[in-house]
């Protein structure tokens, strides 16, 4: 059975990117690190079984978007980045990076960096490349 209901606008994108993840490896091997059988993969790329690439979009706009950003912030982190919101207006941009920059370099003056001295570095960095993103438009 098709159900059409995963393959509607909002999803295709994320099929897409479900798709090129797939083909980046080869179905087998993509089913194989997933755990789950080619026929499963097979499935969720005919539309017949919800996409994993959509069903993160929809828990990240189901939730609290501070709680969204923290989870799409270890995604990144686990893959070797860091995430980036954009900050609307240059002003607000400006301002964020000061602020955030500042709460950086008080939390790293005592000169050990915990686990929250490095979060509050990754939201400086963060705000420094959505303020570098705004003067490039």
């Amino acid at each position: 059975m098709n159900d059409d209901r995963y393959l509607d606008e909002p999803n295709e994108r994320a099929m897409d990117h479900f798709r090129r993840m797939t083909e980046s490896v080869g179905v087998k091997r993509f089913a194989a690190s997933l755990d789950l059988s080619t026929r499963q993969v097979n499935r969720i790329l005919a539309g017949a079984q919800p996409n994993p690439v959509a069903r993160l979009l929809q828990c990240l706009n189901s939730c609290d978007p501070t709680v969204g950003d923290a989870t799409l912030d270890f995604l990144c982190q686990e893959m070797g980045g860091y995430f980036v919101r954009e900050d609307g207006t240059m002003d607000s941009a400006s301002s964020n990076a000061v602020k955030e920059c500042a709460e950086a370099i008080a939390a790293i003056s005592d000169g050990e960096i915990t686990e929250i001295d490095q979060q509050e570095i990754r939201e400086a960095i963060s705000a420094l490349i959505a303020l570098s993103n705004h003067t490039r438009s």
